[in-house]
């Protein structure tokens, strides 16, 4: 797989290895191991399958071979350990460029999921370490489903979870997909970096799914119900709790349901 991803990058994208595994327990811990031993900016790890891949506040992704793509960007930008979060929304962007270059309409849920068709098809998942307030490294990890079938998802996500095949109806190169998120990702972290969020908050702002719907949210062990007013241009959710007159900014949640 290395081979066909690298013959389709872009000149001047800044992946500079392709680190390519059969098996693992999680390309993120891998990824992570690799850049606390001095890996190089640009360092993408990949795998076949994951027996123990993570998603968001440690759920399981299912991993099963062969079917989707398990990927682990190494990252060391030179931005405050504060706006790490903000690689999230970078990814998302980029996720979504990459399924619409291949026919997918597709919709963000804030802060790192990407929906097709309402439901969930891919995941992001940022890991830093950081020096104070200096920011050492970034493992940006996806998770897309790309030709997984319907009856391979267990019984708990069928109808919830969805796959690129399942959504259009036909399969897809996994090396086209990867390349071209690493394509798009490789343009929106440097206008990240450069400009910040708002450099690319326009291109989530329209693919928002979120906006102006009711939503419960999970925080600090409290859940919430309220209307989400969308994501503003320094990437935290604005929310208008039931009953309050106001919006609240909400830096860091976890949306339990929406309708």
């Amino acid at each position: 797989m290395p081979e066909e991803v690298f013959k389709r990058l872009v000149c001047g994208s800044p992946w500079v290895d392709i680190v390519c595994l059969g098996t693992t327990d999680s390309t993120n811990s891998r990824a992570m191991e690799l850049a606390l031993s001095g890996a190089l900016h640009g360092t993408v790890v990949i795998a076949d399958e994951q027996t123990c891949g993570r998603g968001c506040r440690g759920r399981h992704w299912v991993s099963p071979p062969g079917r989707n793509i398990y990927a682990s960007l190494i990252m060391r930008p030179k931005i405050p350990n504060a706006k790490a979060a903000g690689l999230s929304l970078v990814a998302g962007v980029a996720l979504a460029d990459a399924a619409e270059s291949v026919g997918v309409a597709a919709f963000l849920k804030w802060p790192n999921d990407l929906y097709l068709g309402g439901r969930k098809a891919a995941g992001i998942l940022v890991e830093t370490t950081s020096d104070g307030d200096a920011l050492k490294c970034a493992v940006v990890g996806i998770g897309i489903n790309v030709n997984l079938a319907e009856d391979e998802f267990p019984d708990e996500l069928r109808g919830k979870a969805t796959s690129f095949a399942i959504h259009a109806g036909r399969s897809f190169l996994r090396e086209e997909i990867l390349a071209g998120f690493l394509n798009t990702f490789g343009d929106r972290y440097a206008e990240f970096v450069a400009d910040g969020f708002p450099a690319i908050h326009p291109d989530w702002a329209r693919r928002d799914m979120l906006r102006n719907r009711r939503v419960l949210i999970r925080r600090g062990g409290e859940e919430v119900w309220g209307v989400a007013g969308g994501v503003g241009d320094n990437g935290v959710l604005r929310f208008q709790p039931d009953g309050a007159l106001t919006d609240e900014m909400v830096y860091s949640g976890e949306i339990v349901c929406f309708s």
